[in-house]
């Protein structure tokens, strides 16, 4: 393994495991970005990285990370989930519907916690 690879590993080991429920989706999704941020990974997630041409010297270079960012992210999602995302084109497209629904998810949560304190 080289350096980048095992910190790549040690950084995917802090995050718990995203809960189907989305229980744990706003802790969660706050350490995953900062932990994708520290991989340098971060702009596939919000598409920023977009993909250089076929035969240009940065495609290779772009594969790479965009493989390292979808790895990381399968890594932290129930197979439950993550089947629902894989046919997902790249990893900020998969992230953007992980987003939507986590997101929605825990307004219902939060919704129903609030009303039964009512």
């Amino acid at each position: 393994l080289t350096m980048s690879n095992t910190s790549s590993m040690n950084y995917s080991q802090t995050i718990d495991k995203l809960n189907s429920t989305g229980a744990n989706w706003v802790m969660f999704r706050t350490r995953f970005i900062a932990a994708m941020k520290a991989q340098k990974v971060w702009k596939h997630f919000t598409g920023d990285a977009t993909k250089p041409a076929e035969d240009s010297t940065e495609s290779a270079a772009w594969q790479e990370k965009e493989d390292l960012a979808s790895y990381l992210l399968m890594q932290k999602l129930p197979d439950l989930i993550l089947v629902k995302y894989l046919s997902k084109p790249t990893v900020a497209q998969m992230w953007s519907g992980i987003v939507n629904e986590f997101t929605s998810k825990s307004v219902i949560m939060q919704t129903n916690l609030h009303m039964k304190f009512l």
